[in-house]
């Protein structure tokens, strides 16, 4: 394979299913559709765990969490083991990070890049401490205002995911072109679709409540009676 340039794209919490290129009826994706269509789609890819924080770790360094032992959200990669960032480095290719990282501290080397660029990480260096006892899950109370904050409107994060694009561009038209020497990489990391689900007028607007289909075992009778669903009900305790 010719060496080339690396542009990684991550969203969060991001579905697979609502994607007009995985065939959602209602879905309007026309820029990663096309992506899509100029390259390859997997039927088959999965997250090493669905847990934020370890699965950035993993994704980091290509390993399980039981290796890199990053077991929940307030269990950061701390750059150790190495990652694939860390050994493009060793090779002279410039790694830049723009957005989302949600690593242990903002030290760019350390993490396995040049320069880090808008970076997030957990919260104070700790992220969060819910989840770290493991005997019942704790109940999250904050949940409660998923339902009655969604809508239209504007968000920090849809801020913050605006001025991650515009410097992503940036750098691509201006940065880039000075590291012609080698193949250089860049990780673009979006907050959104993360929760708050508060999306900009003229994209909420495109999906009519009424037109909406309902999720997959929505009804009552539907809903799975597994200990490990209700748990997760008590937990996430919203509708």
């Amino acid at each position: 394979m010719k060496p080339t340039n690396l542009l990684v794209i991550l969203s969060d919490e991001h579905s697979k299913r609502v994607l007009g290129c995985y065939g959602h009826s209602m879905a309007r994706t026309p820029h990663l559709d096309a992506l899509a269509a100029r390259g390859t789609r997997f039927t088959s890819a999965y997250t090493n765990c669905p847990i934020c924080v370890p699965g950035r770790a993993s994704f980091a360094t290509g390993r399980y969490v039981h290796e890199v032992r990053c077991w929940d959200n307030a269990i950061a990669y701390t750059g150790q083991p190495p990652s694939w960032g860390h050994r493009l480095m060793e090779q002279g290719h410039r790694v830049t990070a723009i957005g989302k990282l949600h690593y242990k501290d903002a030290v760019p080397r350390v993490n396995g890049f040049d320069e880090e660029i808008l970076p997030m990480h957990i919260v104070n260096g700790v992220g969060d401490l819910l989840g770290l006892i493991r005997d019942e899950l704790p109940r999250r109370a904050g949940s409660l205002k998923l339902g009655p904050e969604a809508g239209p409107g504007e968000s920090e994060y849809t801020h913050y995911d605006r001025s991650i694009a515009d410097a992503a561009a940036q750098w691509l038209r201006h940065s880039a072109p000075q590291h012609g020497d080698k193949p250089w990489a860049l990780y673009v990391g979006f907050v959104a679709p993360h929760f708050p689900l508060i999306a900009p007028p003229q994209f909420y607007g495109l999906y009519p409540e009424s037109q909406v289909p309902w999720p997959d075992l929505y009804g009552q009778a539907e809903r799975p009676r597994h200990p490990c669903c209700g748990a997760m009900r008590k937990s996430l305790c919203f509708d």
